[in-house]
């Protein structure tokens, strides 16, 4: 079989659709072409018993990648993948999503598991040629449904783990206003949750392993702490602190936080600082490592 050159993935997390379009170059080398996010959350609601997409979730869902085809149109790229996460896989209703865009596409949507996610953020990592130089290190990748849990030992995937730990999740399940300060009582009731799941799921993060984190909130942290790519545990606590003393309109006002993630942004940051301190880990380096990165891998055969 002729291995594809070029390729396009689309991925339906939580909070948003991202959309990359690439190419495969001399020496296994990937080439970007155009990459593309659209704030669409589909999430809402996927704390409760039974979560269900909502139809004009869908809708606008579909309306989106409609446009993101027509895009990978004009650069006459094959193939593309459709690919959803937590939010996806836990609804109810998540045949409604299939069948829609297979009738507005023909593209067959595919439901990844947690697991497979996770395998796909750690295929991502090995394409790194920097990270390969370190061998050994843990990663987590927070997204609105879930965090990602992977360890790579000398540069090969040994564990890769789904934890029910996404913003999104953890703002509907312990903070009743998120418009609004937050209470002491949600962020330490918060702090308590993710230890719980942290020793639930037994993970182990050793302080002397280098770690990474990827997704939208350590995208938000670059952004607000430049010119850094490598974080410290305090500097992170204290902009949680600093968020959830504050109104979603201060957050966005005195913070510089983009208002499509001011409301979640305090759980998502109190969940990074929460698992560094566990772990007593000063510091956590950026990483742009993605699952899209990882599906691309897979199909251009790099």
């Amino acid at each position: 079989m002729i291995q594809s050159q070029s390729a396009a993935v689309i991925d339906i997390g939580t909070n948003s659709i991202k959309f990359i379009l690439a190419e495969k170059r001399s020496g296994n080398a990937l080439n970007i072409l155009y990459e593309e996010t659209v704030e669409v959350r589909i999430g809402a609601g996927i704390s409760h018993s039974s979560p269900r997409l909502e139809d004009t979730a869908i809708e606008k869902v579909s309306e989106a990648i409609i446009s993101l085809l027509q895009i990978k149109n004009r650069y006459q790229i094959e193939p593309i993948r459709i690919v959803a996460t937590s939010a996806v896989r836990e609804a109810t209703n998540q045949n409604c999503l299939f069948e829609t865009i297979k009738d507005e596409t023909g593209i067959e949507l595919e439901i990844l598991s947690g697991e497979t996610e996770a395998y796909y953020i750690g295929q991502a990592i090995q394409l790194d040629p920097n990270l390969q130089k370190i061998g050994t290190l843990n990663s987590i990748d927070l997204g609105g449904g879930s965090l990602e849990w992977i360890h790579l030992k000398n540069n090969c995937l040994e564990k890769a783990f789904s934890l029910p730990l996404g913003a999104v999740r953890i703002t509907e399940q312990f903070i009743k206003d998120p418009i609004q300060p937050i209470s002491k009582d949600s962020l330490d009731a918060i702090e308590d949750h993710v230890k719980s799941i942290i020793a639930k799921n037994n993970v182990l993060l050793s302080s002397k392993c280098p770690l990474l984190g990827s997704g939208g909130a350590f995208h938000i942290l670059a952004q607000l702490l430049k010119p850094k790519s490598r974080f410290n545990q305090k500097d992170i606590e204290e902009l949680a602190l600093s968020s959830a003393q504050l109104s979603i309109q201060g957050r966005i006002n005195n913070l510089s936080i983009p208002a499509k993630r001011a409301d979640i942004i305090p759980a998502a940051l109190i969940t990074i600082a929460c698992f560094m301190k566990h772990f007593d880990i000063k510091y956590i380096e950026h990483s742009k490592c993605s699952l899209k990165m990882g599906v691309l891998k897979e199909m251009l055969g790099l």
